[in-house]
């Protein structure tokens, strides 16, 4: 157990962590997984940050922790960016993380018992995770590369991307943001995506295997293995069978495109 209250900085190994919850407002949020557990605390500005290890979790809160929930929420929204620090810190492998940031950047890497991360303009970065990664965000980009679990992303206008890994089921939803999927797809997996106005691209390997479903007010079908397809005033539903079907891609958008490129080299 161990209990700081960091009013300039913070450097100290931890033992026995199991989770990481970080809730803070602005400044940089960094985890990565290592066999020893340390952590780096730098105040910037703003209220001091507390850092509690209690009974596995690892808490790192700015600002205070005994606010009550409701105060803690108007103080990050009205005092804005007047609450900043750095943080730093690595987790055994098999630690769960759960992150919270108003405007901080994420990075995350190596954890394998779930992720979870919700930020408003934050851009998250993810790397090497597994179980279930669940991330939302308002403005923010996600970079997810090398997942192997289960994947749900949302946002109103950031970008969405995944690139390799081997992902059994996603779920990307956005408003006007981008949405990339570039991964080995899973021959039993379900790859759901929604969008207002923003484009899909989904880049398989050379020989795909998949099952597309979509259904567009006005968007294109765009497709280097399959068939393009334009939706006319009765028909807004297209549905194409890719060499022997397998992986399930369902595509909903308003005026976004679907695109499916060949490029990635058959295992």
């Amino acid at each position: 157990m161990g209990n700081w209250r960091v009013e300039d900085e913070l450097h100290t190994d931890l033992e026995g962590v199991r989770r990481v919850v970080v809730k803070i407002v602005a400044g940089d949020v960094t985890v990565t997984a290592g066999p020893t557990s340390h952590i780096d605390v730098r105040r910037e500005s703003g209220s001091d940050v507390d850092v509690q290890l209690i009974d596995g979790t690892l808490n790192v809160l700015q600002p205070d922790s005994n606010m009550a929930p409701l105060e803690r929420f108007i103080k990050w929204f009205t005092e804005g960016r007047r609450h900043t620090c750095t943080v730093e810190l690595t987790a055994p492998a098999d630690a769960s993380i759960d992150i919270v940031t108003v405007s901080a950047p994420v990075v995350v890497s190596g954890f394998r018992n779930g992720t979870r991360v919700k930020t408003v303009s934050g851009d998250v970065t993810l790397s090497t995770l597994g179980d279930r990664v669940d991330v939302k965000t308002v403005s923010g980009e996600v970079q997810a590369k090398s997942i192997n679990g289960d994947v749900a992303l949302k946002s109103v206008s950031g970008d969405l991307s995944i690139v390799d890994g081997a992902c059994p089921t996603v779920a990307a939803k956005t408003v006007s943001g981008e949405v990339l999927l570039d991964l080995d797809l899973d021959p039993t997996g379900t790859y759901d995506v929604k969008t207002v106005s923003g484009a899909v691209s989904v880049r398989t390997k050379s020989e795909p295997n998949l099952s597309v479903d979509a259904k567009t007010v006005s968007g294109r079908v765009i497709s280097d293995v399959g068939e393009n397809w334009e939706p006319s005033a009765g028909s807004r539903n297209f549905s194409d069978t890719i060499g022997d079907g397998g992986a399930r891609l369902h595509v909903k958008t308003v005026s976004g495109d679907l695109r499916i490129v060949e490029g990635r080299a058959a295992a």
